[in-house]
């Protein structure tokens, strides 16, 4: 085995770690949601300041 190489069990550590801590992945619906969401509050806060 070379230097850097895992076994099983550091393979199965690492894996775990990096499940663990990759960023959230959010629904694409939901997102595009939340975008329309923010738009249509920001048009009728200009709205209303007009």
């Amino acid at each position: 085995m070379g230097k850097y190489q895992l076994d099983q069990k550091g393979k199965v550590a690492v894996a775990k770690y990096h499940e663990k801590n990759q960023p959230v992945k959010g629904d694409k619906k939901e997102r595009l949601e939340k975008m329309r969401a923010a738009y249509l509050n920001k048009k009728q806060k200009q709205a209303e300041q007009k």
